[in-house]
């Protein structure tokens, strides 16, 4: 498809995707809309007939939304799951003005969501995310359990710490400097600051991380970072208030005393956009029960072979906390 074409907003996201995977989701994907955080959320639904069919929901990251998503969120569905794939305030075709967010409204977004889906499908309930979405998830399941309420598992396709500043600033394109003591905790203050002096104040978004990494080798050869750097959905500035948020949004459960979610975290050994070893670091201060799978690709991908792989170790996942209930 020549993206240089018109699109809409709406179906920008097709351009992504092979006509016949295309032609599928068409066939079978809903929308539906949902108040949170004072706006509607655009989500994408693959609802099974069966209303006790296991229900997970995707968690998409800082660079996308869930059109991005279709190919797993499509997978998951057809093994069987209903899938939820809700795009967060401010970012794709939700409501809000794009990029004017924080990690706390993009965690409540998530629980929002999550009670809806219990309140419309009798099955059992996961939660899974990607990137900054991987931290979502596992924030959103701990609110979750902290109101009693927890997903039945999580799966952490990369683990970040939000409550910590020196996660926060090595998640970005100034990693180096998360290695200057005391300079993460200066950057949060001055944030801080920031934030209360103009909290809408426009940052450029791209030049904050290493996007052109957000694909290994595989994806990038299909056209991928030309397609998503022209997507009308996708953010191109944030506001000061967002920055902050990323480097002082503590979780309702801390790694270290988390009890009641189980944790899948999954890590991407060719990630040259964000360094491995954060979500390693994150995972082993995990508490509760957990497991670790390193997978031989790079930040993210929309190749079928990057799904399949992820389908077989969620489904792995959940089948052990499943007998383990």
């Amino acid at each position: 498809m020549n993206i240089d074409k018109a699109h809409s907003d709406q179906t920008y996201w097709h351009c992504y995707h092979d006509p016949s995977l295309l032609a599928r989701v068409l066939a079978v994907v809903q929308t539906r809309h949902l108040q949170s955080t004072g706006v509607e959320l655009h989500i994408d639904l693959y609802q099974q007939t069966d209303p006790a069919a296991p229900v997970l929901i995707l968690n998409h990251g800082g660079g996308g939304y869930g059109g991005l998503f279709v190919g797993l969120a499509l997978a998951f569905y057809e093994q069987g799951y209903t899938v939820i794939v809700p795009d967060q305030k401010g970012q794709g075709r939700s409501g809000g003005a794009m990029g004017d967010f924080t990690v706390a409204e993009a965690v409540q977004n998530v629980v929002d969501v999550a009670a809806w889906a219990m309140q419309e499908f009798a099955g059992p309930l996961y939660l899974c995310g990607g990137s900054i979405g991987g931290g979502l998830t596992y924030a959103a399941a701990a609110v979750m359990a902290s109101q009693g309420k927890p997903p039945l598992a999580a799966v952490c396709l990369n683990l970040y710490d939000f409550g910590d500043p020196v996660t926060g600033l090595a998640f970005t394109r100034f990693a180096a400097l998360a290695k200057i003591p005391g300079l993460a905790r200066a950057c949060r203050t001055i944030s801080g600051l920031l934030t209360k002096l103009a909290p809408r104040l426009r940052l450029p978004y791209r030049p904050l991380a290493r996007f052109e990494n957000m694909m290994d080798e595989r994806d990038l050869a299909m056209g991928f970072y030309a397609k998503w750097q022209a997507d009308p959905l996708t953010l191109r500035t944030v506001t000061a208030r967002y920055f902050a948020s990323m480097l002082n949004t503590a979780f309702a459960i801390p790694l270290e005393a988390n009890t009641d979610v189980p944790v899948l975290v999954i890590n991407q050994k060719r990630d040259k956009m964000v360094q491995p070893r954060l979500t390693l670091e994150c995972y082993q201060r995990l508490s509760g029960q957990k497991d670790y799978v390193e997978i031989d690709w790079g930040h993210f991908s929309l190749l079928p072979q990057f799904n399949a792989e992820l389908i077989v170790l969620g489904q792995q996942w959940i089948s052990k906390v499943t007998r383990a209930v």
